[in-house]
């Protein structure tokens, strides 16, 4: 597939890197000739120089001629006018980068999506999103509703007091199999496991179970949340805001902001709010607003830094659950070794917009997540698809890929070796990144 991203900041540099390593042939349009050119001589990355609102610049890069047309500058317009523009020029589809609520209402969005933009991704939304659901699921680090009511995959860090630790699948497996294994993270290495595999402590555990099984996830970890009551965030930005508007009738907030005329703006937006305008990077200032009586603590300050210590010293101080916004991705596996409970990562929510694109072109892709180095997919099984013709366990099937779920006639189901798939059986398939043609090989 060939792909035209627009802006070459960190989204569109992620994403480029990220299709490159899938055997797309990637061309990254930005301004930055220094940055771009570094890019062009270090990694398999066809890069030009231009502006995404330039029709002659559109042309020169190839828009019109492109399967997919990806706009993810900082700036809504720029993305939004592009994205019209490829599309009228004759990408085949393309996607927008949006900034604001107002885009997505559907009065508005079908506006632009009867002129040839197929997906607007507000990332800042998706966090928000994220965040709450953790708010509900404390307990767990990861929540991925795959088919709303059917199956679910959850993530879990498995402390020291676990029940599972120690334990193979198989013999997991050995009682009601009503859970599955699909990753196990440990430490800098991603399993794909196999019956032989042993759950040990510290191990974060990718579980798909059905939704009326999850509770069983709680037990087999030791797992249990906290009932949520006082929340702190820090720094009042768009996340921030997203958060109190939709809990605020829920929970008590205190957003600290830095930002005098920010801070103000927020309070007077949410009266209901504890706003103090300070400095969230001075920890003195956490500990003087009571840090340690908090049910939760948000860190959604621009530095990950600072995201990360103030997650620390809030642990530390007596906050029950942390959470912290990591835009760089090289922090988020050793982030997950220290005590912060949940991680949140814009470029990870936009990365599963893209891909589901690229897979579509071909196949049926329902919903699809990237994790910090494997995606999560629900593709429907065609008819004629290599996939349905024998038995999971012997399928053979590629080392960089495994299978958790199904959705059967509307109903879900964990997959087992016995279970062989049937047309229309949408699977749920968690794969590493470089893995996208052996998913598509088989689902064809």
């Amino acid at each position: 597939m060939k792909i035209l991203i627009a802006g070459s900041g960190d989204t569109g540099t992620h994403l480029a890197k990220m299709l490159a390593d899938e055997n797309q042939e990637v061309i990254l349009m930005g301004s930055d000739k220094d940055h771009l050119d570094g890019l062009d001589s270090l990694c398999n990355i066809m890069t030009v120089e231009g502006n995404p609102e330039s029709v002659d610049d559109l042309i020169k890069a190839g828009a019109g001629k492109v399967d997919l047309f990806v706009a993810v500058t900082p700036h809504q317009s720029v993305n939004l006018t592009s994205s019209l523009l490829a599309a009228h020029l004759g990408a085949g589809k393309c996607v927008a980068r949006v900034e604001s609520c107002d885009t997505l209402r559907d009065n508005i969005s079908r506006l632009f999506f009867r002129n040839g933009i197929q997906t607007l991704v507000y990332p800042e939304l998706l966090v928000a999103d994220e965040i709450l659901t953790f708010m509900e699921r404390n307990w767990i680090s990861k929540f991925l509703d795959i088919h709303p009511g059917q199956l679910n995959m959850v993530t879990v860090k498995l402390t020291e007091s676990a029940p599972v630790n120690g334990k193979t699948l198989k013999q997991l497996w050995s009682g009601e199999h009503n859970f599955h294994v699909a990753l196990i993270r440990r430490g800098k290495e991603l399993i794909i496991p196999h019956g032989d595999d042993c759950l040990l402590h510290g191990d974060t555990v990718y579980f798909v179970v059905k939704p009326s099984d999850l509770m069983k996830i709680a037990d087999a970890t030791g797992k249990r949340g906290v009932e949520v009551k006082n929340i702190m965030i820090t720094g009042g930005g768009k996340i921030a805001s997203m958060i109190c508007e939709k809990g605020v009738s829920k929970y008590k907030f205190t957003v600290i902001e830095a930002d005098r005329t920010r801070a103000r703006r927020f309070a007077e937006r949410f009266p209901e709010v504890t706003v103090v305008n300070a400095n969230p990077c001075q920890l003195s200032v956490l500990r003087e607003e009571e840090v340690g009586k908090m049910d939760i603590f948000i860190a959604l300050t621009d530095s990950d830094e600072t995201n990360i210590v103030s997650c620390m010293v809030a642990k530390e101080a007596g906050a029950k659950k942390t959470v912290a916004q990591i835009e760089d991705l090289s922090y988020i596996t050793e982030v997950e070794n220290l005590s912060i409970d949940k991680v949140v990562n814009k470029k990870l929510i936009t990365s599963g917009a893209i891909l589901r694109q690229v897979l579509n072109s071909d196949i049926k892709v329902g919903s699809l997540f990237s994790l910090e180095d494997a995606d999560v997919a629900e593709i429907e099984v065609l008819p004629g698809a290599r996939i349905a013709r024998t038995q999971i366990k012997n399928l053979n099937l590629p080392p960089e890929l495994t299978l958790g779920g199904l959705i059967r006639q509307g109903q879900g189901e964990i997959i087992m070796g016995s279970t062989q798939l049937c047309q229309g059986d949408r699977v749920l398939v968690i794969f590493r990144p470089g893995a996208l043609l052996k998913v598509r090989s088989l689902f064809r």
